[in-house]
């Protein structure tokens, strides 16, 4: 499975695959630097729904989307996340700076 993405206004909410490694999160990578790079795009919102894993390659996308959206007066979010998702985002410092809103459920995929 792919990503997919959907544009509001100004916020660009990317919907993560099952699995986001190295293949995936570069492909993100060049996919939304093209939504960003087109559109006044303020906000990104990653959905993780659907993220059962990810890797440092992963961490290190949504970083980078953090730094752009930064220089551009935006901000990055991250909701629907599960708990093997949400540990590795907290044990890596995203949390401290981006949103991060947790699954309602505590049950993993």
């Amino acid at each position: 499975m792919e990503a997919e993405y959907k544009v509001e206004e100004q916020v660009l909410t990317i919907y993560l695959p099952k699995e986001l490694d190295h293949h995936v999160a570069d492909k993100i990578r060049r996919e939304s630097d093209t939504f960003l790079e087109e559109g006044q795009i303020r906000k990104v919102i990653f959905d993780f729904s659907d993220t059962i894993f990810m890797d440092s390659s992963g961490i290190g996308m949504v970083l980078g989307r953090v730094k752009r959206l930064r220089l551009l007066g935006g901000s990055v979010e991250a909701c629907q996340v599960g708990n093997s998702v949400y540990r590795i985002l907290n044990m890596s410092g995203l949390e401290r700076v981006i949103s991060i809103k947790r699954r309602e459920t505590t049950w993993e995929k």
